[in-house]
């Protein structure tokens, strides 16, 4: 005997995409970390001192909250009835090229010559 939910959850919209979020904050807080603290005069094999540890923390995971709350409540959206999930997507996507690209990503070759 089949569940009554299992049709349910294959249509459902709500699906648990926040960690595809998460991943474009994390590269874009990785990005903005390592260009304040080159910035600020940080060298490889320095000691950091608390602040820079603070700024590099908030640096790093700022980016990800951002994209992850702007994500929940785009997708609230969606279960109201009140956008598609096309527009989710395609909103998403605006907003993670968007911060790529103010973090001063706007390709690969950026990234790689960023962890060379």
């Amino acid at each position: 005997m089949a569940d009554e939910n299992d049709g349910q959850n294959q249509n459902d919209p709500r699906e648990d995409d926040s960690h595809i979020w998460g991943m474009v904050g994390i590269v874009v807080g990785g990005v903005l970390a390592f260009k304040v603290l080159s910035a600020m005069g940080v060298r490889e094999n320095e000691d950091l001192t608390l602040v820079e540890i603070v700024t590099c923390v908030a640096l790093l995971f700022a980016p990800v909250y951002v994209l992850t709350r702007a994500g929940e409540h785009l997708r609230k959206d969606v279960e109201a009835g009140k956008s598609t999930t096309a527009t989710y997507w395609t909103t998403m996507a605006g907003l993670s090229i968007s911060a790529l690209t103010l973090a001063g990503v706007t390709s690969i070759d950026d990234l790689i010559g960023l962890i060379k």
